[in-house]
């Protein structure tokens, strides 16, 4: 069949812009690779800067984060919510930089900066032939979980959501995936994960964004009603996988993680529905309330109640 006139040129055309887009990606990667690599006392200054932006000139979702720390410290008054958007800031600030250095950091320095304290569950739950699902929240640096193949003798997936620019998401998926996560969008993480039932892995599902209606379950979280996604313990239920929550919390030092595994439930089956998704809930708001500004307050957590 004969091609339309001009088809070729807009092949052509199509081709140089993806081209194009694709050097302009590598050329920003390279950029951020290189400021990975500058020295403690340039990346504090850049800190610095990075915080004065976002909370003195751009204010980044100010009236968002003011809201949602009102509305879950309701006790608390106007001066001490501040305080802790100022915290806040300055974590984001912190948490930015920290991510980026995950791109060139060596598996050396990256144990130094977290501590995972109790693998051993993971690997007791997978000598006996189980899946595991592991939970956690936008709390501390979630991104730090990048390590944890480099504990373990067997797989490890990570569930994300694609991001809406694709710079940003072949960033993550460098920095994710280097010490051997592998990464599985959501859209295609129930099949994948029912069709390899029976070759037991770890799957790591960030379970606080906001749910869809087709996966929320509310309940009473933080001091008012909350939305919370349900697809983990669904499937948890489906694969009687077991349930962990990982706790990830700021050394008492100030600098580094260190991270926690404490058991949800080994039994989803015979567990009341919603009940891990409580859990998890309980969990997560314990650890906020300890330190609440190293939760991510800029997620817009309570927007889409009662759709």
């Amino acid at each position: 069949m004969k091609r339309p006139a001009g088809f070729a040129r807009h092949e052509i055309k199509d081709t140089t812009v993806v081209r194009r887009r694709n050097l302009l990606y590598e050329l920003l990667f390279v950029l951020v690779y290189l400021i990975s690599l500058l020295p403690a006392g340039i990346l504090k200054i850049l800190r610095k800067l990075l915080y004065w932006s976002l909370y003195k000139v751009a204010r980044y979702r100010y009236d968002v984060v003011v809201q949602n720390l009102s509305r879950s410290f309701p006790k608390r008054s106007y001066r001490q919510i501040q305080a802790i958007t100022r915290l806040f800031y300055r974590h984001l600030s912190e948490l930015t930089i920290e991510t980026l250095q995950l791109l060139s950091m060596s598996e050396e320095e990256h144990r130094k900066q977290v501590h995972i304290h109790n693998p051993e569950v993971l690997e007791h739950c997978h000598q006996e032939g189980r899946n595991i699902i592991i939970v956690l929240g936008h709390y501390g640096n979630w991104e730090c979980l990048n390590i944890l193949p480099k504990y373990l003798s067997f797989d490890v997936y990570a569930v994300y959501k694609p991001e809406r620019s694709q710079f940003i998401n072949k960033l993550l998926y460098r920095i994710r995936s280097r010490f051997g996560i592998k990464l599985l969008a959501i859209n295609e993480t129930a099949r994948f994960m029912l069709s390899h039932r029976d070759h037991p892995n770890a799957y790591i599902f960030i379970a606080d964004q906001s749910p869809s209606v087709r996966a929320k379950y509310e309940t009473d979280f933080l001091h008012q009603p909350t939305g919370l996604f349900t697809g983990a313990e669904q499937l948890a239920k489906s694969l009687d996988a077991v349930v962990i929550y990982a706790s990830v919390r700021k050394r008492a030092t100030g600098t580094g993680w260190d991270v926690y595994f404490s058991l949800i439930t080994e039994d989803p089956v015979d567990v009341e529905s919603y009940e891990i998704t409580r859990t998890f809930a309980w969990y997560l708001e314990h650890d906020i309330m300890h330190a609440p500004e190293y939760w991510l307050w800029t997620h817009k957590q309570w927007e889409r109640r009662g759709s």
